[in-house]
């Protein structure tokens, strides 16, 4: 005859470990010190190379989106605002008159024709968002600021609007 086994009939005993007071107390100690090491050392690493370490095991530390730099000069866009958008049929034939102005990390600013502004606008630099904060703009819109930090350590404040 055959017993049928069920969970009840099974007894799962858990089980134990018994070690000196001492032993105990002193891997607690030891526990709690490499908790703050570790602690310190997240406050202090190089948040680039743990994202990167850990973006290579699936995991995702520190956000991360490009910005965009002009042309082959190098000079990172912060901003741009479409100026002139005119578009319509003369005489039987298309006209377009779309500009746009640029703005750079020093403060120049480009007004170039729109669609060279999508031609020469191609080059994009990855960074890590570092800090985010919300702020009202001058008609009072609330807005969203991201601290971004570049691979060579440079930090740049941009609008969340001309991210990506």
């Amino acid at each position: 005859m055959t017993k049928k086994i069920t969970e009840e009939t099974v007894n799962l005993k858990e089980d134990t470990v018994e070690i000196k007071r001492t032993d105990f107390d002193k891997m607690m100690k030891q526990l709690e010190t490499q908790s703050k090491d570790i602690s310190l050392l997240m406050k202090t690493a190089d948040k680039g190379r743990i994202a990167k370490e850990l973006n290579k095991a699936g995991e995702n530390l520190i956000k991360q989106c490009n910005v965009r730099t002009w042309d082959d000069t190098g000079k990172i866009i912060i901003g741009w605002k479409l100026i002139t958008n005119r578009c319509e049929v003369i005489q039987g034939s298309w006209s377009e008159d779309q500009t746009c102005s640029i703005i750079f990390e020093d403060g120049e600013i480009l007004t170039v024709p729109l669609l060279e502004f999508y031609r020469k606008t191609l080059i994009k630099i990855p960074v890590d968002i570092v800090a985010r904060t919300e702020e009202l703009d001058d008609k009072n819109n609330k807005i969203t600021i991201f601290k971004l930090q570049f691979p060579s350590g440079k930090i740049l404040l941009l609008n969340s609007v001309f991210i990506n």
